[in-house]
């Protein structure tokens, strides 16, 4: 082509006083062109024809930017010089069909979390907490429509290529055909529930469908031992329904549950599922019949084997042992217990049907013990072969010798020592003894006396003195009313009226009946518990109620600490006799060696000992299940002590409280 001379009408050639470099992008969808003047030529005028002329011999066909074009040529005419590439020429990209904008109809879930719970789901009533999110949708249901759409448009580059619109996908071209995605049966512009459940929307807004049982649930659950079976409901969402009762029992023997089938509670359900339920429940709904054991034998005793007796209590609330009896005198042939054979068990059947053997009864035997035999008549009888007395040790029933006192213990008996049980109808008189080897049973008082029992003691009426009389058993101790004296009793202390001004020590527990006055001064101490009406008086004398340690506990400490001592001791002896050795000793290494390793075997028996002692010693101060309980009231002057730990009473306390020891404090409850 001809080099133009800057004529403008000299037609469309490249110039001469200026190049014209034409750049195409890698992807032909641009075109820049930069100048540069021709070094020594003439100055010329640059028009547009020349550019498109340049672009022209460069192919460049569409997409001209008439805009650029101008700005480039006003640019360099002004001011003849270099310009970069600028871009003059654009292709245009493809435009692909369009589908319409789709919506769905249907009232459904859009937040990710309800959706991942609707997934992991099985029922309706397990989201019953945003149920007010979606709707029911059945098969068949329209889920969801599409508007009609765009066609696509070809795209071109600067060279006047054609570029193809990008395919459509399946989901785009189903307007020929019914494809199922996500549960919807798509067709053409709509979208149709292939199952029953719940719509949701994904982030890109796509619709789709949970599947969902709407109905009521109930599942027969049998319990591991097979003698119950529950039955597990939850409501039923929109449209659905609850099992009939037929429904229900065929349930039940599918999972084979044939026995013990409670029909209340079946129509209790059945009445539930009418009103509507409001969420998972549970219900026992059928129960086996366990076997029942047989009774066991026993023995029915004609005389009283109760040691500790619990005084009689009148209907105006006064207690007393006037009638009572813990030792009873007994003829040759008296009947003193008679044996009661044991029962057939009766079988049981499981919620399955299966029969459960049942425990026949155990049998016992008569308690034949000295002097004590089967009746020639009746083997199952226990009769007395001798006159004595009868006592049941808890294995045997023995009438041996007891010494009985027709009146008082005074100058006409003098004082008493006897190694079997003993039963004086009168009183003990003051400065007069009992030791007795066995039970004592007392009618009448008890003085100031020293009293020893190796059994129990019961007193008709009361102990009373200067406050020097002692009774001290290692069983229980049953009083009528005590009044400044003491008792020690390795069992249980019972006191049917009060008790005054009195020390009272027991190895169990204390209890005191006085109804309108229980104790008033003194100290009581047990190691279980001391239960009692009225505590003090109106004028505050001072009363000490006080649950002390367990002595087993406090034995078991002070021996610990006893070794320990003895352990250290050994460790100085030892020491010693270290030091006082000859030098020639002290170099044997083997001798050395082993009296060093005493030494630690000895610092290892006191570690031990040491963790002993520490855990007796938080035994002891939890007083687990110990108390002092007060029916009626507490006056100031009492103080309740647990251990070491004190509570003052500095105002009156009302009745029906319970003292005990709660996180390290003394609380009443």
């Amino acid at each position: 082509m001809p080099k133009d001379t800057g004529d403008p009408d000299a037609g469309t050639t490249l110039p001469d006083f200026v190049t014209i470099a034409v750049e195409v992008a890698p992807d032909k969808m641009s075109a820049l062109i930069s100048l540069a003047p021709v070094p020594g030529a003439p100055c010329g005028k640059l028009t547009q024809q020349h550019l498109k002329a340049a672009l022209e011999e460069a192919e460049v066909a569409r997409g001209l930017e008439p805009a650029s074009l101008r700005g480039l040529v006003d640019d360099y005419n002004a001011s003849p010089r270099a310009i970069n590439a600028r871009q003059v020429a654009s292709g245009r990209g493809p435009e692909p069909e369009r589908i319409g904008a789709l919506r769905i109809i249907v009232k459904h879930l859009k937040d990710g979390g309800d959706i991942n719970s609707a997934r992991a789901s099985k029922y309706a009533w397990e989201i019953a907490s945003f149920a007010g999110k979606f709707q029911r949708v059945d098969h068949g249901t329209v889920v969801a429509r599409r508007k009609m759409g765009s066609p696509s448009l070809l795209g071109y580059d600067v060279f006047g290529g054609p570029i193809e619109p990008p395919p459509m996908s399946e989901e785009e071209r189903s307007q020929d055909s019914i494809i199922v995605k996500n549960n919807l049966y798509i067709a053409g512009y709509t979208y149709a529930s292939a199952v029953t459940g719940i719509a949701y929307a994904d982030q890109r807004g796509l619709p789709g469908v949970i599947p969902l049982a709407f109905d009521g649930m109930a599942e027969v659950t049998i319990a591991p031992d097979k003698m119950s079976a529950s039955v597990a409901v939850a409501p039923a969402g929109e449209g659905g329904a609850m099992p009939t009762e037929a429904e229900l029992r065929e349930m039940l023997r599918g999972k084979g549950v044939l026995y013990g089938v409670n029909d209340g509670a079946v129509a209790n359900l059945m009445a539930m599922f009418a009103r509507g339920l409001s969420g998972r429940e549970e219900y026992t709904i059928a129960e086996g019949a366990p076997p029942v054991k047989g009774d066991d034998g026993r023995v029915d005793f004609t005389f009283n084997t109760d040691s500790s007796p619990t005084p009689i209590v009148a209907d105006d609330g006064n207690a007393d042992y006037k009638s009572i009896s813990i030792v009873t005198s007994v003829g040759a042939g008296s009947v003193l217990a008679r044996l009661i054979h044991p029962k057939k068990g009766t079988p049981g059947m499981n919620v399955i049907g299966r029969v459960l053997p049942a425990l026949d009864g155990a049998p016992v035997r008569l308690p034949i013990g000295a002097n004590t035999a089967a009746s020639p008549d009746d083997p199952d009888t226990l009769v007395a072969l001798a006159d004595g007395i009868a006592r049941f040790d808890g294995a045997a029933v023995n009438v041996s010798e007891g010494y009985s006192v027709p009146g008082d213990v005074d100058y006409s008996t003098g004082s008493i020592n006897y190694e079997k049980s003993i039963v004086i109808n009168g009183d003990i008189k003051s400065g007069f003894g009992v030791t007795c080897g066995g039970d004592l049973q007392v009618s009448g008082l008890i003085e100031y006396c020293m009293v020893a029992v190796e059994g129990n003691v019961l007193c008709r009426y009361g102990f009373v003195g200067n406050g020097k009389g002692v009774i001290e058993a290692k069983g229980d101790v049953n009083l009528n009313f005590m009044k400044n004296q003491t008792v020690i009793a390795g069992g249980n202390v019972n006191i049917a009226k009060e008790a005054i001004n009195s020390s009272i020590t027991a190895h169990k527990s204390i209890k005191v009946y006085g109804n309108s006055l229980s104790v008033a001064g003194g100290t009581l101490v047990a190691n279980e518990s001391i239960v009692l009406k009225t505590v003090g008086n109106i004028s505050g004398v001072k009363t000490t109620l006080q649950i002390e340690h367990d002595p087993e506990l406090v034995r078991e400490a002070s021996n610990a600490t006893d070794a320990i001592a003895q352990l250290e001791d050994n460790i100085k002896r030892l020491n010693a006799t270290i030091s006082a050795l000859p030098p020639t000793k002290r170099n044997d290494k083997e001798f050395m060696r082993k009296m060093k390793n005493a030494i630690i075997v000895i610092r290892q028996q006191i570690a031990t000992l040491e963790d002993r002692v520490r855990v007796l010693n938080t035994a002891m101060n939890k007083f687990e299940n110990r108390f002092v309980r007060i029916d009626r009231c507490a006056y100031p002057g009492t103080t309740i002590k647990f251990g070491t730990k004190n509570m003052a009473l500095s105002d009156m306390l009302a009745g029906g409280k319970t003292i005990r020891v709660v996180d390290s404090e003394i609380r009443v409850l």
